[in-house]
């Protein structure tokens, strides 16, 4: 039997005992590489509909990147660097959380006239698909730090509503349009066939920041949309029926493509895969809309699916900038053009644009496609631990198909740095699975781990191979799991509960509640059974929920639950199994990965205590490491180290201790989480002999535990 080392499936006896919720900030100093380059915005955790806006963000007069993504709300700070060979920006997370909370869309526009750049969003009223548009006022400050206060923007229109009203999914164009350097709006209304103007009319109601406007042309441009997508110019007929040909979503910019000094219009309708360039022939005060064209931009060739544009100078020397990506969510941003975000610079010659990249920004970072679950295993049987990210990418057949990311760890033990392997680990994508949630572990008793993959129908299925554990991998047959079917988007963990030495799981499902289901079979003959739906009575109201559990065993019983909410937001549970579990805390930090957030835990840099990594509708993954300050009750801990010599060991090792007052328990658990080894200390010298006679090969975990200190460590053991 060849040796192998498991994936860590519990924690337990590695996790520091917290006494309260632990801090959490984002990882640093962890290096991914794809086609031998480093990518330098890995962990961001991927586009799906993103926006583009150039934004200052630290008062440095360069101008800095926010991107929003519409799919769950997702505010994404990059800060601008200068370079002799250019502008190039740096991830920048911490300005997160001095933003506010923006809802479907972002637009960075001074609209108050103070020469600060302020932020237009929506915020829903009645339901999520009925929406005003918002404003957040940047406010001055002494040292520039970032500061908003909301407004609402007021339509003066004669009747009762003074809400300027959009539907979810659209992007209205804000800019000068009659030539008063004050803002305006453009905008098609659900089903209506003309573009409405709204004129901004501040100065009118008292002054640039009462931020009033005032419907004035209901047939700006002077062209109809029709059935077809197209525009009729010359053409405003009131008599058409709306509802059998009009507008069911838009995109729009304005900016003065001809530089005659009005605005010309760019424009995609929700089921357009090209953007129309509508040029404006009338002027500042009267918009005729002459010609339109959609061979203006990448040849007439098909963009992403509602393909929206943005522009962006992000080359920093005055040169134009055309970001286009999609605004659709639906399908989370489908495409059988493929999920492209293209980047085009203007030629000042000829003003044609001209693509620089179909893969702008997505190519620096770490996204395969969309519904991202990661899983930690030493898939090549190198000591250190690997990544597995299970994504979905759209299929025309099923809509949709998952498959799984493997990046292998190519740094060491303290310094992890990870390497794309492959995007189809297993070849699991012939069998058409969706949206599937990784756990491995070997069920069979035999040294070769088996694949349980959770699906998005709730059942469970177990995949196995018995040649390299990079080869394909094989549906179990018969199915171990076939009568442990779960509500849907079955996210399981795979853990040894009572420590008899099967494997056991430990499930999220779509109803946001948690199962167990037990292993009552034996190490080479496994059987599992659902015992519990609804694990520590924990059952969140609402139909739309889901949630992805990682269980973490304590010391004394107890089991801190970590548990990725449908929100993008993580709470924290602790209790026991058998008992209703008691709410720690309702989000962890300032964590929030935008939707459907997915988790995992494991001590990646070998340093004692768990990182969370953490996945996400977006299909990117984003990884948090705990503080040192706070993980325990007794200050003493932070002073007690340990280290196991040699290391990789095979009959023997010695743990030298630094710090230890008094007697300590010397523990070694193996990679379930299983303990094999519980030895007492005489006193405080060191270093301790622990034998290793009779134990496996594989990846272990050491702990010296002494009354309020505790230190710890991996452990590999070869044969």
């Amino acid at each position: 039997m060849r040796t192998i080392a498991v994936l860590l499936v519990s924690m337990a006896g590695v996790c520091p005992l917290y006494t309260q919720a632990p801090l959490y900030q984002t990882a640093e100093h962890i290096s991914f590489f794809r086609q031998g380059r480093e990518l330098p915005y890995a962990l961001s955790g991927g586009l799906e509909a993103p926006q583009f806006n150039g934004i200052q963000l630290n008062g440095d007069n360069l101008t800095d990147l926010l991107i929003f993504d519409r799919v769950g709300a997702k505010a994404l700070p990059f800060i601008a660097i200068q370079t002799p060979e250019g502008i190039r920006y740096d991830y920048a997370p911490s300005y997160e959380s001095a933003l506010p909370p923006l809802n479907q869309m972002a637009k960075v526009i001074d609209l108050n006239c103070d020469g600060l750049a302020d932020l237009l969003t929506t915020e829903e009223l009645s339901s999520a698909a009925d929406v005003a548009l918002k404003a957040y006022l940047r406010q001055p400050t002494a040292d520039g730090s970032l500061s908003f206060q909301a407004e609402r923007l007021q339509l003066y229109n004669g009747l009762n509503d003074t809400l300027i009203r959009i539907h979810a999914f659209d992007l209205p164009a804000i800019a000068d349009i009659n030539g008063d350097d004050l803002p305006d709006l453009l905008y098609i209304p659900q089903g209506g066939i003309h573009i409405q103007y709204y004129e901004n009319i501040s100065m009118e109601a008292g002054g640039c920041g009462s931020l009033a406007f005032e419907l004035r042309d209901d047939c700006w441009g002077q062209v109809t949309y029709t059935l077809g997508g197209d525009f009729d110019l010359y053409s405003c007929e009131p008599g058409r029926v709306p509802h059998l040909s009009g507008c069911a979503g838009s995109a729009m910019l304005l900016f003065d493509d001809d530089a005659d000094g009005d605005q010309d219009l760019l424009f995609s309708g929700i089921y357009d895969f090209h953007i129309q360039l509508l040029t404006n022939g009338g002027n500042t005060q009267l918009a005729e809309l002459s010609s339109s064209s959609t061979d203006w931009l990448f040849g007439g060739q098909p963009l992403s699916e509602f393909p929206a544009p943005f522009l962006l100078n992000q080359q920093g020397d005055g040169s134009t900038g055309l970001v286009v990506a999609t605004n659709r969510i639906n399908g989370a941003g489908y495409s059988p053009n493929g999920n492209h975000i293209y980047h085009f610079l203007r030629d000042d010659g000829d003003g044609s644009w001209n693509l620089q990249s179909n893969q702008f920004m997505i190519k620096d970072m770490i996204d395969h496609g969309f519904r991202s679950s990661p899983a930690v295993w030493d898939v090549n049987e190198d000591g250190l631990p690997d990544l597995l990210i299970a994504y979905n990418s759209a299929h025309p057949i099923y809509g949709y198909t998952s498959r799984i990311a493997l990046y292998l760890n190519t740094g060491a033990a303290e310094e992890p740095a990870f390497t794309l392997s492959t995007e189809d680990f297993g070849n699991l994508g012939i069998y058409n699975l969706k949206a599937i949630h990784p756990a491995i572990g070997d069920l069979t008793g035999d040294g070769i781990p088996e694949l349980v993959l959770g699906l998005e129908d709730g059942r469970l299925q177990a995949y196995t191979n018995s040649q390299s554990t990079l080869s394909n991998y094989f549906p179990m047959d018969p199915s171990l799991l076939a009568e442990a079917a779960l509500y849907g988007y079955a996210r399981p963990q795979l853990i040894d509960i009572d420590e008899n030495g099967t494997l056991d799981l430990l499930c999220g499902a779509r109803n946001g509640a948690m199962a167990l289901i037990e292993n009552t079979g034996t190490p080479s003959a496994p059987q599992f059974i659902l015992r519990e739906d609804t694990l520590g009575g924990v059952l969140p109201e609402g139909y739309f929920q889901e949630c992805s559990p990682f269980f973490l065993k304590q010391e004394n019983g107890d089991y801190l639950i970590y548990y990725g909410q449908r929100d993008g937001r993580a709470s924290l549970y602790r209790g026991r199994l058998d008992e209703d579990f008691t709410l720690v805390t309702s989000q962890l930090g300032a964590i929030d990965v935008g939707e459907r957030a997915t988790l995992a835990l494991h001590d990646l840099n070998a340093d004692g205590t768990p990182e969370l990594i953490m996945g996400n509708m977006r299909g990117g993954i984003e990884i948090f490491e705990a503080s040192l300050l706070t993980p325990t009750a007794e200050p003493a801990n932070k002073q007690l180290s340990a280290k196991a010599i040699p290391n990789p060991a095979c009959e023997a090792t010695r743990i030298e201790v630094k710090g230890l007052k008094g007697q300590a328990a010397l523990l070694l658990f193996d990679a379930t989480g299983r303990l094999v080894r519980n030895e007492k200390t005489e006193g405080a010298h060191s270093p301790y002999l622990l034998n290793l006679h009779g134990l496996e090969a594989g990846l272990y975990f050491y702990r010296i535990q002494a009354a309020g200190q505790t230190a710890g460590g991996k452990l590999i053991i070869i044969k």
